[in-house]
């Protein structure tokens, strides 16, 4: 009986001085009420997202021709024999309507070279039917090479196209064999890019050249991995790419195709010059703030341009003390309280007495679970320790802050349940039966 107390007294010791280790003390600590809480909301959960037919550009009643328009052009007797039919493009295709005629290409400067023509005729901004109109009066009227009623039609075979390379570091190239965040769960790689995204060329066609139809060509609206926001690059080429030999026509093709390679093979994208100008587009706008009054000309994309997702690897909370130690995504579309932090990272909130266990790094049995939490905060450089008591975040949800990027979740014992536990484990205690007799 002397040697069980004196073990139970040396216990007692270890655990009075072990329990007063705590990482924080409370006079350290500051109380839950000065920070945002469940009950007043968060700015996430009450964001409105924008129309997304916004991001769609004004299509005119009727296409207007421009350069690159590749036309088909069919006059009896000068594009080919009266007797033969013209030649037919397209027929059976999904995307294109069926054109008769021989091409001919709408030059740089808005006109077409035609033959037995001493001069060049401007059809930039007309229809169809108004450059027939003009092809005819060429033809019939100013040099009387063709009769009034030849045969003269003109038809679109491919309408121009602007080339576009979409960047979204929330899409996984499909050279890459898995997902994105499919380690999250676990803490494990989130930083550092999962998955660094991909980049791809595209020739979107007149008047389907909008942010939308890039979007919806790579993948579809920005994931819930990435940031709130369209980025787009403006300008037809940079003065990087401008000083190379490219100047044949095809040079905003260059641009788009070399920062779509930089980007696969580095994974960056700010080692272009900076004279690319920069348009940001918020896809979800706080309550009372006046969404983004987007214009044609806004979603808009030209020969160059760059359209940027970028990823909110930046945008998360870490777990340690009894949770075990990780990194997790704060929600992009809602708000986040400690105790849907602590479910997430795996914890147990309101644990009764005699749980097998009480964290996940806990390896030890015990009959008082952990009830001390803290949230280790930096505001305008200082770091502020939030300490919450599980029960009275329970009971109140004003106790229940939200959680904000970079924050650390720590769930720890209090001295009380340390002496408790620490004994529970050291002392074994076995009733029979017979004891009750």
């Amino acid at each position: 009986m002397r040697k069980a107390i004196k073990t139970f007294l040396a216990c007692l010791l270890v655990c009075a001085v072990a329990g007063g280790c705590m990482s924080i003390p409370n006079s350290e600590t500051v109380s839950p009420r000065y920070f945002k809480n469940k009950s007043q909301g968060g700015v996430r959960g009450e964001m409105e997202q924008i129309n997304f037919v916004k991001l769609r550009m004004d299509k005119p009643a009727e296409e207007l021709l421009g350069p690159n328009d590749v036309l088909g052009i069919y006059i009896a007797g000068i594009t080919g024999n009266p007797e033969d039919a013209p030649p037919i493009h397209n027929i059976g295709s999904d995307k294109d309507r069926p054109a008769s005629g021989y091409p001919y290409v709408v030059r740089a400067d808005g006109t077409l070279s035609l033959p037995m023509l001493t001069e060049p005729i401007y059809v930039e901004g007309m229809t169809l039917i108004q450059a027939e109109d003009a092809i005819r009066s060429a033809y019939t009227l100013k040099r009387e090479i063709v009769r009034p009623d030849a045969n003269i039609s003109v038809s679109l075979i491919k309408a121009r196209t602007y080339h576009v390379t979409v960047i979204r570091e929330d899409v996984v190239s499909d050279d890459q064999r898995y997902s994105v965040g499919s380690s999250v769960n676990k803490g494990a790689s989130y930083m550092g890019g999962v998955a660094r995204g991909t980049a791809k060329t595209l020739e979107l066609p007149a008047y389907r050249n909008d942010i939308l139809e890039a979007l919806s060509l790579t993948g579809g609206l920005p994931g819930l991995n990435a940031k709130n926001e369209v980025v787009i690059l403006r300008k037809a080429y940079s003065d990087e790419f401008s000083n190379k030999d490219y100047m044949n026509g095809t040079e905003a093709g260059y641009a788009v195709s070399e920062v779509a390679r930089r980007y696969n093979e580095s994974g960056q994208i700010n080692n272009l010059n900076s004279d690319l100008g920069v348009l940001r587009i918020p896809l979800r706008v706080a309550p009372g703030e006046t969404p983004p009054q987007l214009t044609s000309e806004d979603v808009t994309l030209y020969d160059g341009d760059v359209v940027y997702i970028q990823s909110r690897e930046a945008e998360v909370f870490y777990t340690g003390g009894l949770l075990r130690g990780g990194v997790y995504p704060i929600p992009r579309d809602y708000d986040l309280d400690v105790m849907g932090a602590i479910a997430t990272a795996g914890g147990t909130v309101g644990a009764s007495a005699g749980a097998a266990t009480t964290g996940a790094n806990s390896q030890v049995s015990s009959i008082l679970p952990a009830s001390r939490i803290l949230v280790l905060r930096e505001v305008n450089g200082k770091q502020y320790a939030i300490q919450i008591r599980q029960r009275e975040m329970l009971r109140d949800s004003s106790q229940r802050i939200l959680i904000e990027p970079n924050d650390v979740i720590l769930v720890e014992y209090t001295p009380v349940e340390l002496w408790f536990n620490m004994v529970y484990n050291m002392i074994s205690f076995r009733v029979t039966p017979n004891d009750f007799k």
